[in-house]
């Protein structure tokens, strides 16, 4: 009988190329470790040149990947480690992994764009998450999927069958996201030389973030009744929304902060008098939430998975109809009861989003698979 039972991590996706699943797999693994017993080791896979400093814990061995994650040497690397430390849970965070490795795999499913929306990716993408895609659900002894419909849009793409293996853990929320105090918001303000109301969207300037929306709902708005958009999370001087925005007159309109450091972005939310967000698709929208655990009433386009985690403590608007982003961006400016409201919502939503439910959660997917010799009772989160 073994001593120990055994769970590798492949980490080698917690980089800023992959923004989204960095944050899940630091905040999950922040959490997760303190939750395991004594009879549990847990293997984490970093990407070269990436230390984790509060992996230095009794229970966990790092490994540092040699290779970048989209190479065949790095899953070839990945296979050999996970061979020679025969896991008994293998956890892939991402579908960029070896199809066959030792122990019963896990794959969260955060999203299945490249074919859900594949105007915005190339064809080799969507060659492969056709090909590997298929192979590593089906290969996968369980599925966990960020929302209920990301697991939806994946079941369409790869059979209902993943269905019976599948459980939803949504992110959590980092504890740093909250209300900041009037000082802080006050030095953010001097520093990026912000009005006192403005508008904010945070994250990249990709298309399918669907930022020239907001930018022609503001340029249909009388000047003197809105309020600046304050843009940030990418470096704009070089991005077509620039051009785009002094096209549409609103060059002193649109604020650019270019980049903004994590620590920074609580006071900013803070500080923003409703946030707005009109992506055409997404897994799940960590600034969403993150926003309304600041405090910030949100504005988000009508997807299914907004509907899903804001459960109303949102203003849903169609995507791409400038009309009524334009309406629902007046009713934020002008009504105090509008903005009192969103805020209070938000902030109760928010408050039901935890890392550690999620770790709790996460571990118990990995101790149903255990030999059953092994297993042992957990306790099941809340439904939220």
């Amino acid at each position: 009988m073994d001593r120990f039972h055994t769970i590798l991590f492949d980490a080698r996706t917690a980089t800023c190329a992959y923004p989204g699943i960095n944050r899940y797999i630091r905040s999950l693994l922040a959490v997760m470790l303190p939750g395991l017993r004594e009879d549990e080791r847990l293997h984490v896979l970093l990407p070269p040149d990436t230390a984790i400093p509060f992996l230095e814990h009794p229970r966990v061995t790092t490994h540092t990947a040699q290779a970048p994650i989209s190479t065949f040497k790095s899953h070839w690397q990945t296979f050999r480690l996970a061979r020679g430390i025969q896991p008994q849970v293998y956890h892939a965070p991402y579908l960029l992994t070896p199809v066959h490795v030792p122990g019963k795999m896990v794959l969260t499913v955060h999203d299945v764009i490249p074919l859900s929306h594949p105007q915005y990716s190339t064809v080799y993408t969507r060659l492969f998450w056709r090909i590997i895609g298929h192979r590593v659900i089906r290969h996968s002894r369980k599925l966990i999927g960020v929302s209920e419909d990301a697991l939806k849009t994946c079941m369409r793409f790869f059979g209902p069958h993943a269905a019976r293996r599948s459980t939803v853990i949504y992110h959590g929320i980092d504890p740093a996201f909250r209300p900041q105090p009037p000082e802080a918001v006050a030095e953010l303000r001097h520093t990026y030389n912000l009005p006192d109301k403005f508008l904010l969207y945070v994250g990249s300037d990709q298309p399918h973030k669907n930022v020239t929306t907001l930018l022609h709902a503001l340029a249909l708005m009388d000047p003197t009744a809105a309020a600046p958009l304050a843009i940030a999370g990418f470096d704009s001087s070089a991005s077509p929304l620039r051009r785009e925005a002094e096209q549409l007159g609103l060059s002193n309109r649109v604020l650019w902060l270019g980049e903004i450091p994590e620590q920074t972005l609580p006071t900013l939310y803070s500080a923003a008098h409703a946030f707005l967000f009109p992506s055409l698709v997404e897994g799940f929208g960590f600034p969403v939430l993150e926003a309304m655990a600041c405090g910030a009433p949100v504005i988000c386009s009508a997807l299914n998975v907004h509907k899903e985690i804001t459960a109303g403590a949102a203003k849903l608007v169609h995507p791409t109809d400038r009309q009524e982003w334009k309406r629902a961006i007046l009713a934020a400016l002008v009504s105090l009861d509008w903005h009192d409201t969103y805020r209070e919502k938000g902030l109760q939503r928010a408050a039901r989003f935890s890392w550690q439910t999620a770790a709790c959660a996460t571990l118990d997917i990995y101790r149903q698979l255990y030999p059953r010799r092994f297993a042992h009772s957990t306790n099941t989160p809340p439904k939220i």
